[in-house]
């Protein structure tokens, strides 16, 4: 029987298959929202950093690294200095493009060889939900098309996006599987199609809207549960 699968059971499942013991989340006050779901007792270090976030923002739990701003470049450098690493992460950004991609290149450089990210907000429902900029109600940015444009044409990792819970995108930082014929002279042709866009938002939410199976690289909740990334 089908599951309710949403973000915080993807970084579950993924340290169940894989051995993870070391999570981090990147998110803001507004974002994240399930840090309490998480069963801490699986891992051996755990820790949440939140920016955006007022001085006086407490939701019970504990934040390791705190900014009031969107900038994160001192708690990076905090990070850095602690000489950190991680092998699974959650990244729920401010859902504008410059934090998204910011946030998942940051995540990447923290993540161990072998790890994995999962990324909330890869698949908006509708174009207003994809919205450049802050609105009422359900908001997931272009922290979709930030997604994108970092997995594309990369050989160093895999990925695969989650159809639950807004999409959860899933990025492992390993060798990327080697496709067949067919799919590669698919996957360059939405490519081509996807780079032609460039900073155009309605232009990417065209794209997208018509090919968004083939560049997420979609799968259903039970087949992730069931085959998990490696379908990349």
């Amino acid at each position: 029987m089908s599951r309710k699968l949403g973000k915080v059971d993807i970084v579950e499942a993924l340290a169940d298959r894989y051995g993870y013991r070391r999570y981090l989340e990147i998110a803001t006050s507004t974002t994240g929202g399930r840090y309490h779901a998480l069963d801490r007792a699986r891992f051996d270090d755990c820790r949440r950093l939140l920016y955006n976030c007022p001085a006086d923002f407490d939701d019970g739990m504990p934040i390791d690294y705190r900014a009031t701003g969107l900038d994160i470049a001192g708690l990076l450098a905090t990070i850095a200095g602690e000489d950190r690493r991680f092998d699974v992460m959650l990244v729920d950004p401010h859902h504008t493009y410059e934090a998204s991609l910011r946030d998942l290149e940051a995540a990447f450089g923290l993540l161990q060889p072998g790890g994995a990210m999962v990324v909330h907000d890869c698949l908006p429902p509708d174009k207003a939900t994809a919205s450049p900029t802050p609105r009422a109600g359900a908001w997931c940015g272009l922290t979709y098309k930030a997604f994108l444009d970092f997995v594309s044409d990369r050989t160093d990792l895999r990925y695969v996006t989650v159809d639950t819970d807004y999409g959860c995108g899933v990025i492992r930082k390993t060798e990327a599987v080697r496709r067949g014929p067919v799919a590669r002279w698919l996957e360059r042709r939405r490519r081509s199609q996807w780079a032609a866009v460039g900073d155009d938002a309605d232009a990417a939410w065209l794209v997208f809207s018509r090919h968004r199976r083939g560049l997420l690289r979609l799968i259903s909740k039970d087949r992730f549960l069931r085959d998990g990334d490696d379908l990349a």
